[in-house]
């Protein structure tokens, strides 16, 4: 019975010699040298239940690091996605302008006979209709991917009613007055 309280003290005692000698010092360099101290507050973190001020600035930093890189990662992904819907509207656009100005140089070049160059003309109104408003919706998909302000080529120009918008075109149409179509004055000069 008289043995525990001795091997208790001993114990105390040479914890106590320990403290003093090894970790005292140890505690005072780890004021002027940091990878001593990186080690002892990674000792620590691990093997006690509180950790030190420099393993919880360490773990905060790491947390901080994953989250911008995260971020960074989501960013470079969505700036990928819109390049490749920019690279993609450009070929749409670049396609279907190409379409608008083919048809209208083969109307331009039927344009001086009467009746072909019309036909011609009615015949294109609605696939240059259809090629007009897909460049509109491609633009407007470009300048939501740019934040630009809300501007809605596709709607206002009638694309979303292909219908209502070919009639507002033939009415225009109708309503034009080409210089072409006045009729001569015609004088009659009597003889006196």
């Amino acid at each position: 019975m008289r043995l525990i309280p001795a091997i208790v003290r001993s114990g105390l005692n040479i914890l106590l010699l320990f403290s003093a000698l090894v970790l005292t010092p140890l505690l005072a360099l780890t004021h002027f040298n940091l990878g001593l101290a990186a080690m002892l507050g990674t000792f620590a973190d691990r093997y006690l239940p509180r950790s030190t001020l420099l393993s919880a600035e360490r773990s905060s930093r790491a947390r901080v690091e994953t989250e911008l890189r995260e971020k960074r990662a989501l960013d470079a992904g969505e700036r990928g996605a819109k390049r490749r819907a920019a690279v993609a509207g450009n070929k749409v656009v670049a396609h279907r302008g190409r379409r608008v100005l083919l048809r209208g140089a083969g109307a331009l070049a039927v344009g001086w006979i009467p009746v072909i160059g019309v036909a011609a003309d009615v015949a294109s109104l609605g696939a240059d209709f259809a090629d007009v408003c897909t460049l509109f919706a491609t633009i407007d998909e470009l300048s939501a991917l740019l934040y630009l302000p809300e501007a809605n080529l596709y709607a206002d120009n009638y694309c979303d009613r292909p219908e209502h918008g070919i009639e507002i075109l033939k009415e225009t149409a109708r309503a034009t007055h080409f210089p072409w179509e006045e009729a001569p004055v015609q004088t009659h000069l009597t003889k006196p």
